[in-house]
């Protein structure tokens, strides 16, 4: 029924601009879901996944295709992520000092090596994939670039958290519980703190079987002008028949590519030996 000029509505009236504000939120969750997929996913399927309608995920899917920033296959009427969706990710890299710097020697690293290669920062409780260097001999690891790992089972993520404030450290710790990925990852808060006072002290961190089962990983983190760890470098070998002489040669040339990293940034401190190998 039509309202008058003297009629007043009962409805509460809907806060300006929040319509917008839940459109944005959602097409959000989409594209980070649609980024957490391997496969093309229907509408059916992403509504259940998220949680919303199958015709709101279609209108909202609409504007992200017509963006560029979903991919529609009219073959099976099924979506995945668009390129302008990689474009805009790989805007954050061309703002990263330390990806740029630190791409060739990576390359350098990674075939003096004949292994896998990776570049870390964190985010909060989690260690964010930045790049990663393959070569044909290397051992095969389960992560990619922009893939996410727990910051307190890789030696990325302990490098990293043994070089932060100790409020910081304190915080991240206390965020939530140490979740278990293997029979050698840490749980124990302070089993950890003490792991992070011994990387200190050597100058880099290892992932003994902690994340994924079967992999020795060296990681070593890079430091700026300031001195502020900003990434982490980490290279990985099979844990099966690892003989002491390849660990020691891990360690060394992660430890000396962070060194002449964290140079090239302006960091001027004194570099930490690699420590021999423990255990």
């Amino acid at each position: 029924m039509a309202i008058s000029s003297g009629e007043v509505s009962s409805a509460p009236a809907k806060p300006r601009g929040e319509s917008k504000v839940n459109s944005v939120d959602r097409a959000l969750v989409i594209l980070e879901y649609l980024g957490t997929q391997t496969k093309e996913v229907g509408v059916r399927e992403l509504g259940q996944a998220i949680g919303l309608s199958k015709s709101s995920v279609h209108r909202i899917l609409q504007t992200l295709r017509a963006r560029g920033f979903v991919r529609w296959n009219p073959d099976n009427a099924r979506y995945s992520l668009g390129m302008k969706a990689f474009e805009v990710g790989c805007g954050i890299l061309r703002s990263m000092e330390a990806h740029a710097i630190a791409k060739p020697y990576l390359e350098q690293l990674a075939n003096s090596l004949g292994e896998t290669v990776f570049l870390g920062v964190l985010d909060d409780m989690e260690v964010v994939l930045i790049d990663k260097i393959d070569v044909r001999r290397s051992v095969h690891m389960q992560a990619d670039i922009g893939s996410r790992r727990p910051i307190h089972t890789t030696a990325l993520g302990k490098a990293l958290l043994a070089n932060l404030d100790r409020a910081e450290t304190d915080r991240i710790l206390a965020a939530r519980p140490l979740a278990r990925l293997t029979k050698n990852t840490f749980t124990d808060p302070e089993a950890l703190r003490a792991e992070l006072e011994r990387i200190r002290r050597q100058g880099y961190a290892e992932d003994n079987e902690e994340t994924e089962e079967g992999l020795y990983c060296v990681g070593a983190a890079l430091f700026n002008y300031s001195g502020k760890p900003v990434a982490a470098v980490s290279a990985s070998i099979a844990k099966l028949g690892q003989q002491p002489v390849a660990k020691e040669r891990l360690i060394k040339a992660v430890v000396s590519a962070a060194t002449e990293m964290s140079a090239k940034m302006g960091y001027s401190g004194r570099p930490k030996p690699a420590a021999a190998p423990l255990g």
